[in-house]
């Protein structure tokens, strides 16, 4: 495979905490992929809708496949239902949830437990700034 082919990302987007938390490990390696991967993101970087079984166009199936070829995409797409991070509308697109998302933070870690900013302040920590005279 060339590097022509290889599919690009961007770091703009990462999953919520809950969301992260409810989701099967297969449904946060689709939701990571489809906030990062620039196949699956509008000219603003937001995540496009995907159809179910439209010809031509991206499809939900699409986004499994790409993320892993194992997955079965009607599998994730209930999970992903049933736990509120997807909605299905009437024309038969899925529309990622935008409470599933936040705005990568720059200056932050992420951990497991808990967002952490890198640069540590100078002062003691538990004490007020006015407490370090």
């Amino acid at each position: 495979m060339n590097s022509s082919s290889q599919p690009r990302f961007i770091s703009r987007w990462e999953p919520t905490e809950l969301a992260s938390t409810i989701l099967s490990a297969s449904g946060r390696d689709v939701v990571s992929y489809w906030i990062s991967a620039l196949a699956f993101l509008d000219e603003n970087q937001h995540p496009v809708m995907l159809t179910v079984n439209r010809q031509g166009e991206l499809t939900f199936g699409d986004l499994v496949h790409a993320v892993n070829p194992d997955f079965a995409s009607s599998v994730v797409l209930n999970e992903l239902l049933r736990k509120g991070v997807v909605e299905q509308l009437e024309s038969g697109q899925v529309l990622l949830r935008r409470s599933t998302y936040v705005q990568d933070v720059p200056g932050f870690e992420k951990t497991p437990d808990v967002r952490r900013q890198n640069k540590r302040s100078e002062r003691s920590a538990g004490r007020r700034h006015n407490d370090d005279v």
